[in-house]
């Protein structure tokens, strides 16, 4: 793999900003180390700058990347650029790949829907809900600080934008998830209330478990959730395929997929990396990084530079990052990856 076509970039603009304290998060969940500890540690990291912002983005547009994607690690709605980063989207036709919280802050409470959804849905490729549970007890334990209702509220107001928009622009809209013993036999249930408010797509990884706490929430440590994820699965396939014999738009599951019973460790044998000369991440600080894995983890591959620096360009075609893609597959932290495909 020496090929590059880098075609999206993620700004991690504003990673320990956050509004609800999701389990599974690196740095929001209950069981990470408190904002207090990380900064006296020196991880915890500020936001992005103004001025930084706009540079990597133009730099992106002049390599021909196509589409943006806002910070994924906190809710990218607090960050206080993000009109900001909208308007350069807009300069730029770039297109806005958003994952979201599906709280919408912004200081008017009452149209904070709205009005992100009139800014977002213009430029937007896919707008990911957070969303991890059909009930109301399993939701909040999971995403701590949400409530169902209000997520379903907000979903149907912000779908409602995007149907308005739809005939000048479609964006699509995707229920996103982790999949864990918790929700496991709430995602049927989840499925038919994504196609019911109107999303185009449920998306959902297996759990990288970053605490001890939520080990036993893995479904691939235990053959008996590892087979019922797979009974979940082919329930879910046959939902689709016979919704999808009448829908207008066909309805999509991505990471849909069964694991081998009989190797479980590992979530797809010789799979392929789907981001090394695809994608690109940068930090607030401006570090270059590889890919989406733990930040902590991710350090373990290398120094790749900073736009601080260097060009974006420049460090996308660096000696070090070309030897990686060639190399990735043995490497200890890409074997054990859940997003490989």
């Amino acid at each position: 793999m020496n090929n590059t076509d880098f075609w999206r970039i993620t700004l991690d603009t504003n990673p320990d900003t956050c509004n609800l304290n999701c389990i599974m998060c690196e740095d929001h969940s209950p069981y990470s180390d408190s904002p207090k500890v990380r900064k006296k540690q020196g991880r915890l990291r500020p936001n992005m700058d103004r001025d930084m912002l706009e540079r990597v983005i133009r730099d992106a547009a002049n390599m021909g990347i196509k589409e943006v994607i806002p910070s994924t690690m906190g809710e990218p709605l607090l960050y206080p650029h993000f009109d900001v980063f909208l308007d350069l989207c807009h300069e730029l036709k770039l297109s806005l790949n958003l994952t979201t919280n599906g709280t919408f802050p912004s200081p008017d409470k009452h149209q904070n829907v709205e009005y992100w959804a009139n800014r977002i849905v213009p430029i937007g490729s896919d707008v990911k809900i957070s969303w991890n549970g059909a009930s109301e007890h399993t939701h909040k334990q999971i995403m701590l600080g949400a409530k169902l209702s209000q997520h379903i509220e907000n979903a149907q107001r912000f779908i409602a934008v995007r149907d308005e928009w739809a005939d000048q622009h479609y964006c699509s809209m995707t229920m996103q998830l982790t999949f864990l013993r918790s929700n496991l036999d709430e995602i049927p249930d989840m499925l038919d209330l994504a196609i019911e408010l109107g999303f185009d797509r449920i998306k959902g990884h297996q759990l990288w478990a970053h605490f001890d706490e939520i080990a036993n929430e893995n479904l691939r440590n235990d053959i008996v959730f590892a087979e019922r994820w797979n009974q979940v699965v082919q329930y879910c396939k046959k939902r689709v395929a016979k919704h999808n014999e009448t829908a207008l738009r066909p309805f999509k599951l991505d990471n849909f997929s069964e694991l081998h019973l009989d190797n479980l460790d590992d979530i797809a044998p010789n799979g392929h990396c789907p981001f090394l000369g695809k994608e690109i991440w940068i930090d607030p600080t401006g570090r270059f990084n590889v890919c989406c894995a733990p930040d902590q983890e991710r350090k373990t591959l290398g120094d790749f530079g900073s736009v601080s620096n260097e060009s974006l360009s420049k460090l996308a075609s660096s000696k070090k990052y070309t030897e990686l893609m060639a190399s990735y597959q043995d490497n200890t932290l890409c074997k054990q990856c859940t997003m490989r495909r």
